[in-house]
């Protein structure tokens, strides 16, 4: 067997070295190298995102970026390099420069041909102008089964899990819904050396119908991404909804969903502990170096305070009720975009083993107007700032085992972290009768730590732990009528949706039973996590805390342009 494989090998690096020796001397990689590019793919050497990362390099740079890309993989060794530099111009980019395929990628599994050889087959698209367009997504079926009723379909409410001194705490669900499949369509194309992409994505995890489960089933389509990224040299402009910045990646800062993290999870919802966003963005970036990109870029704001997690001052809830988001009030009024800035390191550190660590922080406001309970007033405007900062690392060994984690702090940035807490609490401020209002931030923290494993070429084994924690920040109300009522979040007598702290632990497995870099791949997945939320307010005799189990199974058909 071994012997056998040593053959592939030898045979693929003398092609390799032929055809890029040929290929090389020509003014552009065309026809030649598409060919090459779909062949390696096809037989598993290297994957479609890979193929994707050379075809999007300058013409004049792809074959070396091709020639790093097959020496870290091992299919070329020195010798090789050596017969490549007699033949054709000298190597020019760093290894380092060629995308690495994240471990959460599986290779599609080859069959041995038999009879005369095929001709090399690219994955499905269709051309249009210059560009190319592909299918993205998946079709899926889910099936999801929880020890308590969460009054969630697929998709999981971490902050609301139910007690077990309630009717949803002893209720057991069990569904199954096809409404976690993705569509979506990538355009790319290549004009005098500037790399376009044109990408959208959506779901059917939208608004439903409140008969949606009686028997048509009618999930409402919503938008997930749409995006358009542009690349000219060391620059990279990307705009659109997009994931925001906060949102950790596997690789570099680009937008394209196989390059950011967002565990290999079932549920929507991701995993706690994971700061995410999907939102209007413009990101703006600068890739100095082939390890090194830094950039800023702004975002959509949203003043959000949970439902029914903070409770306003007395005197002037009703005024306060239409400029925070309970997540049902999207008119929020914001004064100012998020404004966030990134930097992305990734390497080799030794041979197969990579590196890609990440900073991001974030510059928020908050603002709300009303008018003071005094005589004679009229509308006062208040304002506070907020910041969020996270880290995050992947180091992944020999291109199957990977460590992945994430840390995320913030004054005012709950939102970020799933929703799970509020980012500012209005407060009342005054005396004698006189009252206003003040703004201030809640302190917000998280961490997510794993690992990623390739058990066998088409499966892979995924272990997380996440953890949010939200500060308290309450007052007594001096405009209450009622003495000594609390408000803000957090407080005593608040309710059990203000949230201490929520954690998670989970466990996936991922397999490919079959794939075409034409047809696609089918798909199997399973997840189960252990999920306990700690309120800030316990009534006496009430439980401490709120936990469920979560399984999830998920068979997909996914398209071959992912």
């Amino acid at each position: 067997m071994r012997s056998g494989l040593g053959f592939r090998n030898v045979l693929l690096a003398t092609t390799s070295v032929a055809a890029i020796a040929v290929c090389g001397v020509t003014s552009a990689m065309a026809g030649e190298n598409e060919a090459l590019l779909s062949l390696l793919a096809s037989k598993g050497v290297i994957s479609s995102s890979e193929a994707r990362a050379v075809t999007s390099a300058p013409p004049a740079q792809q074959s070396d970026r091709l020639v790093a890309l097959l020496r870290k993989k091992g299919v070329l060794a020195e010798a090789d390099l050596q017969v490549l530099k007699s033949k054709s111009r000298p190597e020019s980019v760093a290894a380092t420069d060629a995308r690495p395929a994240p471990v959460s990628v599986v290779p599609p599994p080859v069959a041995t041909p038999s009879g005369p050889a095929p001709m090399p087959r690219k994955a499905a698209g269709f051309e249009v102008g210059g560009f190319e367009i592909a299918p993205v997504g998946y079709i899926a079926l889910t099936g999801v089964s929880r020890n308590t009723n969460t009054g969630n379909a697929t998709t999981t409410n971490f902050g609301a899990i139910p007690f077990d001194n309630t009717i949803g705490g002893n209720m057991t669900e069990t569904r199954m819904s096809a409404q976690n499949s993705l569509l979506g369509l990538r355009a790319h194309g290549n004009i005098r050396g500037v790399d376009l992409t044109g990408y959208f994505e959506g779901d059917f995890n939208g608004n439903d119908p409140a008969n949606v489960y009686v028997n048509s089933n009618s999930h409402t389509f919503r938008m997930r991404l749409a995006y358009a990224d542009v690349k000219a040299g060391q620059f990279e402009t990307s705009f659109g909804q997009t994931y925001s910045w906060l949102t950790p990646n596997r690789y570099g800062m680009g937008p394209d969903p196989s390059d950011v993290f967002l565990t290999n999870n079932i549920d929507q919802s991701f995993q706690v502990g994971l700061p995410w966003a999907r939102q209007a963005a413009a990101h703006f970036a600068w890739h100095a170096t082939p390890n090194f990109t830094i950039g800023a870029g702004v975002e959509n704001p949203q003043q959000y305070v949970g439902a029914g997690e903070v409770i306003y001052p007395f005197a002037f809830n009703a005024q306060l009720a239409s400029q925070f988001d309970t997540g049902a009030v999207p008119g929020t009024p914001n004064r100012t975009p998020d404004v966030v800035a990134k930097a992305a390191y990734d390497s080799d550190i030794w041979s197969g083993t990579r590196l890609h660590v990440e900073a991001a922080g974030m510059w928020r406001h908050f603002r709300s107007t009303n008018i003071p309970t005094a005589i004679g007033t009229t509308w006062n405007w208040h304002d506070a700032n907020g910041w969020a900062t996270t880290v995050g690392a992947n180091l992944e060994f020999f291109r199957t085992f990977a460590l992945v984690g994430n840390a995320f702090w913030s004054d005012g940035g709950g939102r970020y972290l799933g929703a799970l807490g509020p980012d500012v609490v209005p407060t009342a401020t005054g005396s004698g009768g006189v009252y206003n209002i003040a703004l201030s931030t809640v302190r917000s923290r998280g961490y997510l730590a794993g690992f990623e494993w390739r058990v066998l070429q088409p499966t892979i084994l995924s272990a997380y732990y996440g953890q949010t924690f939200f500060d308290a920040n309450y007052f007594v109300d001096p405009t209450n009528p009622l003495p000594n009522r609390i408000a803000g979040f957090g407080g005593p007598n608040s309710p059990n949706t203000a949230n201490k702290q929520i954690e998670q632990w989970t466990l996936d497995l991922k397999h490919t039973f079959w794939a075409d870099p034409q047809y696609g791949a089918i798909t199997g997945l399973a997840q189960y996590s252990y999920l306990r939320r700690e309120p800030w307010f316990v009534a006496i005799g009430a439980p401490g805390e709120a936990h469920t189990h979560l399984f999830f199974t998920e068979l997909r058909y996914q398209l071959p342009g992912t």
